[in-house]
């Protein structure tokens, strides 16, 4: 392949793809954790929305060209991520956190404190 500078018309570009983004949850007595891989998007491209306890993930992934260069071919696809999760009734959606950390959107969901595991203390005879 020479690297000529060619016209748009002879750049080979993949159409934007939609895609479901896989994931993860895991629990431990405090909180779930969801894990959601969206590989080469930046976090002001993540838009999350939590509307009737259902949490909505929509995000893009731009590539960009190099300064100075002309696009010849690429095989990196721009992809839309979408998803949505419904929450139980044991979330507390008031302290959802999330973090994106090297293409994965980490989000904790905090249990409410009426459903956590407690202790019950037992009283001498």
């Amino acid at each position: 392949m020479s690297l000529i500078k060619k016209t748009e018309q002879d750049v080979q570009k993949a159409n934007r793809l939609e895609v479901t983004p896989v994931s993860r949850v895991e629990e431990n007595g405090d909180a779930y954790t969801l894990t959601v891989e969206l590989p080469g998007v930046d976090e002001k491209d993540i838009e999350l929305t939590l509307e009737n306890r259902t949490l909505s993930i929509v995000a893009e992934n731009t590539v960009q060209s190099f300064k100075d260069y002309a696009l010849v071919l690429t095989e990196l696809p721009e992809v839309r991520y979408r998803t949505a999760f419904d929450l139980p009734d044991r979330v507390d959606t008031a302290g959802i956190k999330a973090a994106n950390r090297n293409g994965l959107l980490v989000l904790t969901l905090p249990k409410r404190e009426e459903v956590k595991p407690r202790r019950i203390a037992i009283a001498a005879g």
